[in-house]
This record gives structure tokens, C-alpha cells and sequence, in this order.
């Protein structure tokens, strides 16, 4: 799978007290359609969003280099380089409520993701996830923060997760996710031995497999795929042994609809049934 061209590295450039642009790695993204629509998680984008703390946006125009005299924001993709505009976000409380870290069920009880575009002239082309179809009654958007107790995951799901830590240019991690719950809103790849032994036998899953992933710094709204491909979700929480991912159908659910709206054109194409969804408005 071509991962890094699906990828997004997020910038932010400013002019430190010398008048000269610096920049610094804000994190991570992953393209879901071909003219630039992306993922990445609220906390990424939080200081372009900073206006916005209060409210909620739905097919809306947030310039993010806009927002802030001497401040751009960046998304680079395969060596270019773009503007970045944010096209559907939650309020801050309902994202992050402002908190730097989250316990395993702050994760999933806040919805830490956003939808963005790459700002162009219209003829720019992207390589891109693919997006599987999924029962959507599984997930109510009207109740996510519905108390849940954390269950193995059977099977447990082998994943990659992609995106561009502090010190690389781009990295993929590699593991198994191994808890989730019934709401389906998202995983964890956690550092706990949950399945007996016969059951990882009978699954075709080494015994002695070393659960838990890594993700460092700024891989936070990296693409999460399994090995055909698909996307499973994105990475909103991590450290050496530990990651916490938000499901796909959470973020497909949030800001998404299989209706169209006044004729609206689809946003992204779900498979194998090339189902399309519409941007909320």
C-alpha cells in the first residue's frame, strides 16, 4: 500500500522575533477523497480552531493561515506543499474539552477529529484511503458519550498506523488492536494480554505476539488501516506501548450522511457497494 502518498504532514509556519518564518510539526492527516478532503484529530488543529471553541461548523470555510496575522498552516503531501482550510468541526467541549490528555474513556466519550481540505486551484489530483462500507445503526452520534466497559476485540485486528513523528520524515507502526467496545466508537491497541492461548491458536495469532504499538509525537491523526487496506480509524493517543484510536465509522457518522442535501455532489465513496456520503451541512 502506497501510505505516504494517502498521508498528510501538518505544519505550522510563524515569524519569530527576528521577522524570519519558522516551522514546527503539528501532526498528522490521511486523505479520504481525490480532490484533497482529509482527516486529522481536533487537537492537531486547535489553535487555528481557537475562534471557534464555542461553536460547531458543518460544510463551512475555516482558512487556517487566516486566522492569525504571521501564522501559516501547512499541509504537505508527497513534497508539495498546501494552504489548509477546515470543512466540519465540533465544539471544543465536545472534541477535547481543552484537556492535553485523556484517560481511556475521555478517548472515546470525545470525538478529537476534524474534517479539512487541501486549499488548491481545483485540478490538483490525490491519491487516497479507501473506505469501507459498515452497518451505520452501530453508531448513534446523538448519544457519544454513552458510559461503555472496554472488551477484547475478536478477532484482534492487525493495523498500521501512518503518519510523521518529531524526529522522521514518515513512519508506519505496526501491531494489533486488541480492546474496544459495544458502541463501536473506537480501539485500543493496549500492552495487556486479553485472549487465552487455544483462542489465539484458533485465530491463526502467535502466542507469543507483543501486544500494544507505539506512536510518538505528532503522529496524532494518522490513518490507522487494516491489511487490506482499508481505514480502520485515526490515532488520537499514544506513547511507547499504548495507542487509542477513534473509529472511522465515529467520524463517518459525526460528519457525513447518506442523504444528499440539495443536490450536493458525494464526498467520499464507501466499499465495496460504492455507497456515497455527503458532507453534513
Amino acid at each position: 500500500m502506497d501510505a505516504r502518498s494517502k498521508s498528510v504532514k501538518i505544519l505550522l509556519e510563524y515569524r519569530d522575533a527576528d521577522h524570519a518564518w519558522r516551522r514546527v510539526n503539528l501532526g498528522s492527516g490521511f486523505l479520504l477523497s481525490p480532490d484533497g478532503l482529509f482527516v486529522t484529530a481536533y487537537h492537531v488543529m486547535k489553535h487555528c480552531l481557537a475562534g471557534q471553541r464555542q461553536t460547531s461548523g458543518l460544510s463551512v470555510k475555516v482558512d487556517c493561515s487566516a486566522t492569525r496575522p504571521g501564522v501559516r498552516y501547512i499541509a504537505r503531501i508527497e513534497g508539495r506543499e498546501f494552504g489548509i482550510e477546515i470543512t466540519s468541526y465540533l465544539k471544543e467541549a465536545d472534541s477535547t474539552n481543552g484537556q492535553e490528555k485523556h484517560t481511556p474513556d475521555e478517548i472515546l466519550k470525545h470525538r478529537d477529529f476534524v474534517i479539512a481540505r487541501v486549499k488548491t486551484n481545483g485540478a490538483e489530483r490525490f491519491s487516497y484511503w479507501q473506505l469501507q462500507d459498515f452497518d451505520h445503526k452501530r453508531i448513534d452520534p446523538a448519544n457519544p458519550k454513552a458510559d461503555f466497559s472496554l472488551t477484547p476485540l475478536l478477532p484482534p485486528k492487525r493495523v498500521f498506523i501512518a503518519g510523521f513523528p518529531n524526529d522522521h520524515d514518515f513512519v508506519i507502526s505496526e501491531g494489533f488492536l486488541n480492546l474496544t467496545e459495544k458502541n463501536n466508537r473506537g480501539y485500543f491497541a493496549a500492552d495487556l494480554k486479553v485472549y487465552s492461548i487455544p483462542y489465539l491458536k484458533s485465530q491463526g495469532v502467535d502466542a507469543d505476539t507483543k501486544w500494544g504499538m507505539r506512536v510518538d509525537n505528532h503522529m496524532s491523526g494518522g490513518a490507522v488501516v487494516d491489511s487490506s487496506g482499508y481505514v480502520v480509524g485515526l490515532v488520537v493517543n499514544g506513547n511507547h506501548n499504548t495507542a487509542g484510536i477513534l473509529s472511522i465509522e465515529n467520524i463517518l457518522s459525526t460528519f457525513f450522511s447518506r442523504a444528499s442535501a440539495s443536490g450536493n455532489r458525494p464526498a467520499v465513496i464507501l466499499d465495496p457497494t460504492d455507497t456515497p456520503l455527503f458532507l453534513k451541512q
